[in-house]
């Protein structure tokens, strides 16, 4: 019963990318599904601590299901000060993406047992931020590719296909979760390192040198957007990029973990 809750979150988001994506009149509609999704979601944590063995959020699907849940989140509580309506689609998405793809995952294998290295706070104040920044940077590298796709249209006057938020729209949600998740990246990369030393391990792991790889490349849509308040294709393919190493840097962790 547990993971019908999780896999309700998650039909929940399709259904809200899929209105959003369309316009099929669901323009309010949206954000409610968004918000029956994040309490499903809630309702399926802590229904995971009664699961034996329990899922933990150290864990890859625990992981990928709290992005999820912290984007739609992140979201709907931007809606109270920035105008991103015309983006719900394209973030609804997004948390489909991780929460179908934990669900997918707890419903192949299962829970899984995960024993966290280290002592103290530092391995739970990581996972916490990391995940906090890494939702939030989806969505952002979500709003620079729609970004992306969206002057492409323009210059090649097709009309067709996809409904495509404005450029003003999407360069407004690549701002927030640029400007959210890149101090939750850096206080995630701190804490990560806090965590590796306490443990006594080499402090350059593979996972580690691509997260502070990924970090050092947000510096430039950092510096761009949020420093010299510039826009255009050059940050949004930043945006891209920067979360396609920072991607690479967590599933290759998650790989390794999985195939141990």
């Amino acid at each position: 019963m547990t993971l019908w809750f999780h896999d309700l979150s998650a039909l929940c988001y399709l259904a809200a990318a899929i209105l959003g994506w369309t316009g099929l009149r669901g323009g309010r509609t949206v954000p409610w599904l968004l918000g029956a999704g994040v309490l499903f979601q809630a309702i399926g944590f802590i229904g995971f601590h009664t699961l034996v063995p329990p899922v933990s959020l150290e864990s890859s699907a625990g992981g990928l299901s709290l992005m999820g849940w912290l984007a739609a989140s992140a979201y709907l509580l931007s809606l109270g000060f920035a105008r991103t309506q015309a983006v719900s689609g394209w973030v609804a998405a997004a948390a489909f993406c991780f929460t179908g793809g934990a669900a997918l995952q707890l419903r192949l294998f299962g829970p899984t047992p995960v024993v966290i290295g280290g002592t103290g706070a530092w391995p739970h104040a990581h996972i916490l931020l990391a995940a906090a920044g890494f939702s939030a940077l989806a969505v952002a590298s979500v709003a620079g590719l729609g970004y992306l796709l969206k002057e492409r249209a323009l210059k090649s006057k097709r009309g067709r296909g996809v409904e495509l938020p404005s450029l003003e729209s999407l360069d407004r949600l690549g701002y927030l979760g640029l400007a959210i998740g890149f101090p939750l990246l850096t206080l995630g990369v701190i804490t990560g390192f806090g965590w590796v030393q306490a443990q006594g391990s080499s402090l350059w792991t593979r996972h580690a040198t691509l997260s502070l790889i990924a970090w050092v490349v947000y510096f430039v849509p950092v510096a761009s957007r949020l420093v010299q308040g510039r826009r255009g294709r050059g940050t949004a393919r930043f945006l891209v990029f920067g979360f396609l190493v920072l991607a690479l840097s967590y599933l290759g962790s998650q790989v390794v973990e999985l195939g141990s």
